[in-house]
């Protein structure tokens, strides 16, 4: 069961029973009128959802930031394409395109061995999966570079997942400058900068700027962090606040090997000074834990809030001693998305949680096992989650922008399906599963293409310009599997288009990433990240930053 947008049906009755006329803003466009006779407005009125309705104009973001397309009409809900009664329309505009919102923005390695699924050799928390984002759509606040190349009256793309997105030849390119490092797992770039911030699972944070590695660390946790290669702990996620360029404030989870911390997944808010991060101060802290299943990714979502992903606690089906269940507790932190406002008083939750009252105010979405990547569609502010599995299944969770207290199962289901790991655990009362989008089969003797998963890892939907036939298309991958998987996310999901990591010659015509010469192969997929114009970049090899371009 796919996800439908919530708000497509509520805003299409508002309408419905409403005549809204041109404000100050809409100005019917010289007398001119649709094939309806209705007046045709240079802006649109407000987000009229996906039944014909029209997006804003560049209307405010959330958090202040401006939005970033001119609203095109919506794309109809129910295919017809015809406008809620008296509602200004666009003449020239086709009646299948999104409507824009409001200053839209922009893991898991394997378990570490056992039958709690093992990883390839590393590949960071439980897996790899990649984030990014932007924060709103590129507002003065938000830091987010609005989509390059598209002209501001053009409207937001066209989405139809009638169809598997057709990929286009795609090659890889090796960012300089990256390949010194070792045990890489992360890169993200400040709000405004072109300069890389490249994450080493050891403990440390290295800037990379015009494709040099300016001498020292930015930031050293690495006393911290010491662990062996499979380890799953250790320095894991990275992200700036909207407002960097005035605060200087900058975020990272980790989970320390050693100290008065250890086994605790943290969150810990930076300041920059000069060169390096200083003056940190907790921003979450979860009890100890077991070593594995431990989150590792944090991103401001298109709402100005830091988002974080916790794991279920670890050990195997959830089953380790007091955290037993806990993904479905939502006064429990662990298994859950959290939604955490740093400027706020302790616990630092955001306004607007659904917890706030009978759990803790914090958790925002629930049911999870390791959520160690996701991303936004810094477009639209629909959320990708990747949640790796236990032995049975992968899955990609969607979130469509604005949603709350979403359960996906976990431990009494794995992806689709309930009980794989035996009986005795039940959902949390009074609620109901959210189906995964991409839910992949990771038994023994699992069918191609996507049987050789262990750890899916999501990321962000690609924006960029430098490709145009990939705009608006999601990508996800893996750690150890030999493939990406490419889908639309639109009112239903498309099918999935394998990409094979490296092109094979024996099969010439399918779809598949070169590389420049020179590369090794891809592998050890630990995150799928974007740069601030929207270009996808692939953290791999645990030394290379490579970024996607057209061949």
């Amino acid at each position: 069961m796919n996800l439908q947008r919530s708000f497509a049906a509520t805003t299409f009755a508002l309408l419905a029973g409403l005549a809204l006329a041109c404000g100050d803003d809409d100005k019917p466009d010289s007398g001119t009128t649709d094939d309806a006779g209705r007046p045709c407005c240079d802006a649109g009125v407000s987000d009229a959802g996906r039944d014909g309705g029209v997006g804003r104009d560049g209307g405010t973001g959330r958090d202040g930031g401006e939005g970033t397309f001119d609203g095109g009409p919506g794309q109809p809900a129910d295919g017809g394409g015809n406008s809620p009664p008296d509602a200004c329309v666009l003449c020239d505009a086709g009646p299948d395109i999104d409507a824009a919102r409001d200053g839209g923005d922009g893991g898991d390695g394997g378990d570490g061995g056992g039958s709690d699924g093992g990883r390839a050799d590393g590949g960071g928390s439980d897996s790899g999966r990649a984030d990014s984002g932007g924060s709103d759509g590129g507002g003065s606040d938000g830091g987010s570079t609005p989509d390059a190349g598209v002209p501001p009256d053009a409207g937001p793309p066209v989405c139809n997942a009638s169809a598997a997105p057709v990929i286009p030849k795609l090659k890889l390119a090796a960012v300089p400058g990256v390949g010194t490092l070792d045990q890489l797992v992360f890169a993200a770039q400040p709000p405004g900068s072109s300069d890389w911030y490249l994450v080493e699972q050891t403990g440390r944070i290295r800037v990379l700027s015009g494709g040099v590695l300016k001498p020292g660390n930015f930031l050293d946790v690495s006393a911290e962090s010491d662990f062996d290669r499979d380890s799953e702990q250790g320095l894991l996620g990275l992200a700036f606040a909207p407002d960097y360029a005035t605060t200087r404030k900058l975020y990272i989870a980790m989970t320390p090997t050693s100290g008065p911390n250890a086994n605790r997944d943290m969150v810990i808010e930076y300041t920059r000074e000069g060169e390096v991060a200083v003056a940190p101060r907790v921003i979450l802290s979860l009890p100890a834990s077991a070593g594995n299943h431990n989150g590792g990714h944090i991103a401001y979502g298109p709402d100005g809030f830091l988002y974080v992903g916790t794991g279920d606690g670890g050990g195997g089906c959830n089953n380790d001693g007091d955290r037993r269940g806990t993904p479905q507790d939502v006064s429990s932190l662990f298994g859950k998305i959290l939604r955490l406002d740093p400027k706020a008083d302790a616990p630092h939750a955001a306004a607007g949680n659904p917890f706030a009252t009978g759990g803790d105010p914090r958790v925002y979405h629930y049911g999870l096992r390791n959520p160690y990547r996701f991303g936004f569609d810094r477009l639209t502010g629909d959320l990708f989650i990747g949640d790796v599995g236990q032995d049975s299944y992968e899955e990609v969770d969607f979130v469509p922008s604005g949603t709350n207290g979403l359960n996906f199962g976990w431990p009494k289901r794995e992806g689709a399906h309930p009980d794989t790991c035996g009986g005795g655990f039940s959902l949390r009362p009074g609620s109901s599963a959210t189906d995964p989008i991409v839910d992949i089969d990771r038994r023994p003797n699992a069918p191609a293409p996507f049987g050789d998963y262990v750890s899916v890892i999501s990321g962000p939907v690609y924006r960029g310009s430098a490709i145009p036939t990939l705009k608006g298309v999601y990508i996800f991958g893996d750690y150890v599997g030999q493939r990406m998987g490419a889908l639309y996310q639109c009112a239903t999901t498309s099918p999935v288009t394998p990409i094979l990591k490296n092109s094979n010659p024996n099969t010439p015509n399918a779809a598949s990433f070169s590389r420049e010469s020179g590369l090794p192969s891809f592998g050890a997929l630990t995150a799928i990240v974007e740069d601030g114009a929207g270009e996808l970049y692939f953290v791999a090899n645990r030394n290379s930053l490579l970024k996607v371009v057209p061949e």
